[in-house]
């Protein structure tokens, strides 16, 4: 079983043009269950691989409604293929191909995030922040030999709060393409394990591209993974594109990359159909030879850490998503919902809005209510079912993102730490939702988060403290305690919070 860290398959399919290094017909003879199958956005310029030495200026940027709506129809093009889309390491299975959505440049994601939840949901589980070109993001690294990869600026504000929505989403950050400034930047901010998809050690390959021994020592102590790039202008010393490069500098940069960051951090980044690879190797069908060559050094174990173990490892922790917050969130019901519960005479019917793993949901039911319990991530409903074997009857459980959910009239609609995830183009609909369902007296429970808070402007909704009173208008407030304080999430990652914690009675 054979992942792969990147190929351009896609692109080639757009154009009408014919494969020359992956026939998804013979996946299976060969190994290949697939892996990073990336959008790339070109902008009509003819890009030759030079000869070194060579200093290739970068290109211009792309606007994002024009990147935009040719990502979309790649997406439509991966759709139309022979694949099955991944959204968990699940869905890998041998006998299948198995494509990773994945942007290779954000361009496509405007700046405010607005449409991020969109490509989120269509699929998309992996996003190189670059090119190598400029956005509203990062700059991308240039094409350059000799050259350091320390080339230009950082992230800008913009690429912080993707890198922190991706984070929180479960999309994986992709550091290829990055010049060195915006890798230490992603570094200092990512709290997943650090990725670059298709790179190699520069100490072997003076290329701009390859990433030198400092980043690789950074993405292993992440627990991250390098995949080896079958280009062969970024593996041969002298920076040339000879197509009689034999297939053993694929096996020196593997062989570098395992000595230097140990065998758990090395993988397979062909980037087929991007690039000109050893004859040798030739393509898709020539990765059992690779393996084979490999099979002299490393044994049965290592190799398959190489070809596919240490993809899946990394993918299982990066595209968790909730699942680190579910691990970690105390079992102890919010404040609010219990100030709520306790201003009525008997128990009715709740709706838990964004229930997570439960912890209202079982304090409502052990106080008598009845409850429906919405949230948009199975795993949180799979696990209130497991804490949760007999609820007499009294438990309803619904997986739906919040403009998608439905539920009756309630007493009682609680939404602890849950409204800020809904994004702000849905938010009205949702709140309009919210305050309808709730009959004449009855009461909301829950936060929204500040203008001030660490996460503003990474798709989330937030408000100012006059916004958010207004926007409780139809409500006699009991309780609006506004937080505004350094703090940490249940993972331990420092943030500022700035919150509002809400007890309201409807009029």
């Amino acid at each position: 079983m054979i992942i792969d860290g990147h190929n351009d398959l896609v692109l080639r399919t757009w154009r009408g043009e014919t494969p020359y290094h992956l026939d998804l017909a013979d996946a299976e003879s060969s190994g290949f269950s697939g892996g990073f199958f990336a959008l790339y956005i070109p902008d009509g310029t003819p890009f030759e691989e030079p000869e070194p030495p060579y200093a290739v200026p970068l290109p211009e940027p792309i606007p994002t409604a024009g990147a935009r709506l040719i990502a979309e129809e790649l997406a439509t093009t991966l759709e139309g293929l022979d694949v099955t889309i991944a959204r968990s390491v699940r869905d890998f299975r041998p006998g299948q191909v198995t494509a990773i959505m994945h942007l290779e440049g954000a361009e496509p994601i405007e700046p405010d995030l607005s449409n991020l939840h969109q490509w989120y949901d269509r699929g998309l589980r992996s996003i190189g922040l670059v090119w190598s070109r400029p956005n509203a993001f990062a700059e991308g690294v240039p094409f350059r030999f000799p050259s350091s990869p320390d080339t230009g600026p950082g992230l800008t504000d913009a690429g912080r709060r993707l890198v922190r929505a991706c984070n929180r989403l479960g999309i994986l950050v992709d550091l290829s393409h990055l010049n060195e400034v915006g890798f230490w930047d992603v570094a200092a901010l990512s709290d997943a394990p650090l990725v670059a998809t298709h790179s190699n050690a520069h100490a072997l390959c003076a290329s701009s591209r390859n990433l030198t021994d400092d980043q690789l020592d950074a993405i292993a102590r992440t627990n991250g993974v390098v995949g080896v790039n079958f280009a062969i202008g970024f593996l041969r010393a002298d920076g040339t594109q000879d197509p009689a490069t034999p297939m053993s500098e694929i096996v020196r940069h593997i062989d570098y990359l395992v000595a230097r960051m140990g065998i758990d951090h090395v993988a397979f980044g062909s980037d087929f159909e991007g690039a000109h690879v050893p004859e040798e190797l030739g393509g898709m069908t020539g990765l059992p030879k690779l393996v084979e060559a490999l099979a002299g050094t490393y044994d049965g174990e290592s190799i398959a850490k190489l070809t596919h173990g240490n993809w899946l490892r990394v993918l299982d922790r990066t595209w968790q998503g909730w699942t680190p917050y579910f691990d970690n969130v105390e079992d102890d019901p919010r404040e609010t919902l219990l100030d709520a519960i306790s201003r009525f005479d008997e128990p009715g019917f709740a709706v838990d809005l964004g229930c997570g793993t439960g912890r209202d949901t079982r304090a409502l039911l052990d106080a008598g209510w009845s409850v429906l319990a919405i949230d948009g991530e199975q795993d949180g409903i799979d696990r209130l079912r497991a804490a949760i074997p007999d609820d007499g009857g009294r438990l309803q459980t619904q997986v739906a993102r919040f403009h998608e959910a439905t539920w009756p009239t309630a007493d009682l609609v609680n939404a602890s730490f849950s409204l800020p995830f809904c994004p702000p183009k849905h938010f009205a609909e949702v709140w309009q939702h919210i305050v309808d369902s709730l009959r004449p007296g009855g009461w909301f429970s829950g936060q929204l988060f500040g203008d001030r808070d660490d996460w503003v402007g990474t798709g989330i909704t937030v408000f100012s403290r006059t916004e958010a009173l207004e926007l409780l208008e139809g409500f006699e407030v009991e309780r609006f305690d506004e937080i505004d304080e350094e703090g940490s999430t249940v993972t331990g990652t420092r943030k500022h919070w700035h919150l509002f914690h809400i007890v309201g009675r409807k009029r």
